[in-house]
């Protein structure tokens, strides 16, 4: 291989390294937006819950004050507001452990928790919060102890990546063959 050559793998190696490393510095601050998501769309959840059942509470005359309680008295009259209000409460309490869950796990351990929570998501209530984080992030240089870790292991990570598709086309070099005699 020829000096253009090594001075190509070199430069494809770190530019993969670099691009790796800014992308895995970028987790610790997509976890805190997505966490801040998680508790801002279950506190507006919680929001319109209290308002459905205030209005019931109101029109039915019921006199319930926990969720279970007045789910069960909506049952009697309404079957079908009562489902989608277990629905919404189900729904409610899922963010908010997810949330809960991120922000209570150690710092440099956040991103792969959330991770972890946004791909167990049976209902799917997490998969839209994700796919909206994901589209509106914006890049953000983070000098958290967590995020320059992560950087670090993008970096390295980049590195290995960039020589393992680089490895095929590099040559042995070629060592000169003695004769015993």
């Amino acid at each position: 291989m020829g000096f253009l050559g090594r001075w190509f793998s070199h430069s494809a190696g770190l530019v993969a390294a670099l691009v790796f490393g800014l992308l895995a510095m970028q987790a610790p601050a997509f976890t805190r937006e997505y966490a801040a998501a998680l508790q801002q769309v279950s506190s507006d959840a919680r929001r319109d819950i209290d308002q459905r059942e205030a209005s019931a509470r109101q029109y039915y005359a019921i006199t319930a004050e926990q969720d279970d309680e007045l789910v069960e008295a909506l049952k009697k009259v309404e079957p079908s507001n009562a489902d989608t209000l277990t629905k919404s409460l189900d729904r409610t309490h899922e963010l908010q452990s997810a949330a809960y869950v991120i922000m209570t796990s150690r710092p440099l351990l956040r991103p792969l928790v959330a991770l972890r929570d946004a791909l167990h998501d049976p209902a799917g209530y997490k998969r839209a919060i994700w796919e909206l984080q994901f589209q509106n992030y914006a890049i953000q240089i983070d000098f958290s102890t967590a995020a320059i870790i992560y950087g670090v292991v993008g970096l390295m990570l980049g590195s290995l990546i960039a020589q393992l598709v680089l490895a095929p086309f590099y040559r042995a070099p070629r060592r000169p063959i003695y004769i015993r005699r």
